[in-house]
């Protein structure tokens, strides 16, 4: 998979050895870098400059409320969207990081999973 827009700098925080572990692989974008929580710093964001973070909705070390008061704190602006599976009420998760954290551009990704394709 290659890249289409080189100007753009991706920052996906979360467990660093499961994304690297995952299967099937990720695919790999130049621009695309990997961190946990206790990396994001004002000197990483400083030297990083990601237009988008991304992270899933909850990890064993954090959930979405917790990163988001960190990039707020760290005075992140730009985009920053949560990764979850389809949920009764995501409303709920928007507002409580909007609510937490109202100088964020957060909003949430549905990520659907797909049916195995079984061959006949």
């Amino acid at each position: 998979m290659s890249c289409f827009n080189h100007n753009l700098t991706i920052l996906v925080v979360g467990n660093v050895e499961q994304f690297l572990a995952a299967k099937p692989k990720l695919p790999f974008c130049r621009d695309t870098l990997y961190c946990c929580i206790k990396e994001l710093t004002s000197v990483f964001l400083e030297l990083h400059q990601p237009n988008v973070v991304l992270s899933p909705l909850v990890t064993s070390q954090f959930d979405i409320v917790e990163l988001a008061v960190v990039l707020e704190q760290l005075s992140y602006k730009g985009q920053f969207r949560a990764l979850a599976a389809p949920m009764p009420n995501p409303e709920l998760i928007l507002k409580e990081v909007k609510t937490q954290c109202p100088e964020l551009d957060f909003d949430l990704i549905i990520v659907r999973p797909n049916p195995k394709l079984v061959s006949t």
